[in-house]
């Protein structure tokens, strides 16, 4: 028997996430390619659909999902467990209430003790999504999630890259992961993807990674996302989804519609 298997605080995360009718792991080979804004306008698109919709956020790294839904409070407890705070429709749970502006935690140790226990103890009731907001990498934080996941009905991966070739070699590596780790992959969304520029369609970090790796590893490119200089105020604007750019909206719509429509492990 593997440590994994007689790990209680893995049993207890599988069977919270299992309460949830689809868990959406939101993972990124690297920091930086807007992973948490995927994350939190794909809530914010579901609860806009009238979805019971939560957010895990993980990234131990820079929880940044609170700041982009407007979320402020202090996490409390009954006997269910840890309670949810509130962001319009959506429930949300992060890391970035635990630590509030305290240095993010660099042992492992540390880290896999905040995961652990915001996975297994965060008492979400019944919602129909649940997205998790994933740490980057293929570290040891990445890998205990992944075994959460691991065979859960209703559960599959987006993995989150940019056009760079740097992004795309280690994207490649987080793709083997998931494969080794036997967990399913929905597909890949390409953010930073192109800008229009006097009617032109620019690509300035080039095209074609995102087809190679969907080639390679049998998964679909679901979206593509503009770079936008107008996310950064909708952020600040308080009404973060409904004052993005039509065509940011539109690509998230896009990309939640073929996600209701994915069946993970049957898909």
């Amino acid at each position: 028997m593997s440590g994994a298997d007689v790990d209680p605080m893995l049993h207890e995360a599988r069977a919270r996430l299992s309460r949830a009718d689809k868990v959406i792991a939101i993972s990124a080979g690297k920091g930086g390619v807007g992973k948490s804004f995927i994350t939190a306008s794909m809530a914010a698109a579901l609860a806009e659909r009238g979805r019971r919709v939560g957010v895990l956020d993980l990234d131990v790294h820079g929880p940044t999902v609170p700041k982009i839904l407007g979320a402020r409070g202090e996490i409390t407890a009954w006997k269910g467990g840890l309670r949810p705070l509130r962001s319009g429709n959506i429930e949300l749970m992060s890391v970035g209430f635990m630590i509030g502006e305290e240095p993010l935690p660099s042992a492992g140790g540390e880290k896999m003790s905040l995961i652990s226990t915001l996975a297994a103890l965060t008492d979400w009731g019944h919602l129909e999504y649940l997205l998790i907001d994933v740490p980057p990498g293929t570290g040891e934080e990445i890998t205990w999630l992944l075994r959460a996941l691991r065979g859960l009905e209703g559960a599959g991966v987006l993995v989150v890259t940019t056009p760079s070739l740097l992004a795309e070699s280690v994207v490649r590596r987080l793709l083997k992961l998931l494969r080794d780790e036997r967990v399913d992959v929905l597909g890949i969304v390409e953010n930073l993807s192109y800008f229009r520029c006097g009617g032109k369609l620019i690509r300035p970090f080039g095209e074609g990674a995102a087809e190679r790796l969907s080639r390679e590893f049998a998964v679909p490119v679901l979206a593509r996302l503009p770079i936008d200089p107008s996310i950064e105020e909708a952020i600040l604007s308080g009404n973060f989804y409904r004052s993005l750019s039509e065509e940011v909206r539109s690509a998230i719509s896009g990309l939640v519609e073929s996600v209701e429509t994915l069946n993970p492990a049957g898909r």
